[in-house]
C-alpha cells in the first residue's frame, strides 16, 4: 500500500476519499479529500481535507467525521474507525517555507508568518523574501541601513569599524603633528631672541698713538690729528703724553732724553 501507483493503493484511496466526502459535504468551503499515505496492517491513512475560503475549524471537522462513524456502523471503512486531527505544520509536504517563514496551526489551518528579516510576498502566502543587501526589514517594508552598516539586514558593521578606526588614527596623527609643531617653535624661541638682541662685539679699528713732533729747544709736543669732527681716539694716558716723567714713558722718549757729552768744553761755542 505504500506504493501510490499500485492498484490496491488507488482503490483504497478512492474509497476513503468518497467516504470522507460524504461526511464533510455539508462543511462550508469543502472541496475534496486527498489520501497522502497508506500503511499496511490495520489500514492507517493520512488524508488532507481541502477547504477553500472557509471558516470551518478543526473542531467542526472532527465532529462531522465522528457523526459519520456513528451513523454508519455497517460501513466497513468507518467501522471501529478512529479519526485524529494532526498538526498541518509538521505534515509532509510542509505548508510553509521553513527557511523564510514560521508555521502556526490555527483551528486546523496552517498560518505562515515571515521570519525576522524577511517581508511577505504579494503573490505567495507560504513563503517570504529577504531585503536587498544594504537594506533591512522594518515591519513589512525594506529600509536603507544606517551609516556604517551593510549586508543582509545590516548585519555587517565592517564599514563602521573602518570609519571609527580612521577617525581615531586621524585624531592621533593631528595631535602628534601639533605636538611636533609646538616642540619646534619652543626650540626656535632662544634663537629668535638672540637674533633681535645681538651681543656687543669688540672692534680692532682703533687709532694708533699720535705722532710726536720735535721742535727746537729740545721740547716735544703731540701732533694733533686733523679730524672731521665725527670720530676720534681715546687717550689712555693723557698725563704721560705731556712730559717725559710719566709713569709709562713713551716709546719715543729715548730720542729726546739728555746724555752727558764728555768732549764738551765750556765756552767752545763763543770761540767759534
Amino acid at each position: 500500500m505504500s506504493n501510490r501507483s499500485s492498484v490496491i493503493f488507488r482503490e483504497t484511496a478512492s474509497q476513503i476519499s468518497a467516504t470522507l466526502r460524504n461526511a464533510l459535504k455539508n462543511q462550508p468551503g469543502y472541496k475534496h479529500s486527498d489520501v497522502v499515505q497508506l500503511k499496511p496492517g490495520s489500514v492507517q491513512a493520512i488524508v488532507n481535507n481541502i477547504f477553500e475560503n472557509t471558516n470551518t475549524t478543526q473542531k467542526s471537522v472532527d465532529q462531522a467525521i465522528q457523526e459519520a462513524i456513528i451513523a454508519n456502523p455497517e460501513n466497513t471503512l468507518l467501522a471501529d474507525a478512529t479519526f485524529i486531527g494532526t498538526n498541518l505544520c509538521v505534515q509532509e509536504p510542509l505548508p510553509c517555507d521553513v527557511s523564510t517563514t514560521m508555521c502556526t496551526n490555527t483551528n486546523g489551518r496552517p498560518l505562515c508568518s515571515c521570519r525576522e528579516g524577511y517581508i511577505s510576498i504579494l503573490y505567495s502566502n507560504s513563503s517570504c523574501k529577504a531585503c536587498p543587501s544594504g537594506q533591512r526589514a522594518v515591519g513589512d517594508t525594506c529600509q536603507p541601513c544606517a551609516f556604517g552598516y551593510a549586508g543582509f539586514n545590516c548585519n555587517d558593521s565592517a564599514l563602521l569599524a573602518v570609519v571609527v578606526i580612521s577617525c581615531v588614527l586621524g585624531g592621533v596623527l593631528i595631535i602628534l603633528l601639533l605636538a611636533l609643531l609646538i616642540y619646534c617653535l619652543r626650540g626656535l624661541k632662544p634663537s629668535l631672541a638672540h637674533w633681535h638682541h645681538p651681543h656687543p662685539r669688540a672692534t680692532s679699528n682703533w687709532d694708533p698713538a699720535p705722532p710726536i713732533e720735535m721742535t727746537d729747544g729740545g721740547s716735544a709736543h703731540v701732533k694733533k690729528h686733523q679730524t672731521n669732527g665725527l670720530s676720534g681716539s681715546y687717550d689712555l694716558n693723557p698725563d704721560g703724553m705731556n712730559t717725559f716723567k710719566g709713569k709709562n714713558p713713551s716709546r719715543y722718549s729715548y730720542l729726546v732724553q739728555g746724555h752727558e757729552n764728555p768732549y764738551f768744553l765750556p765756552g767752545e761755542g763763543s770761540k767759534n
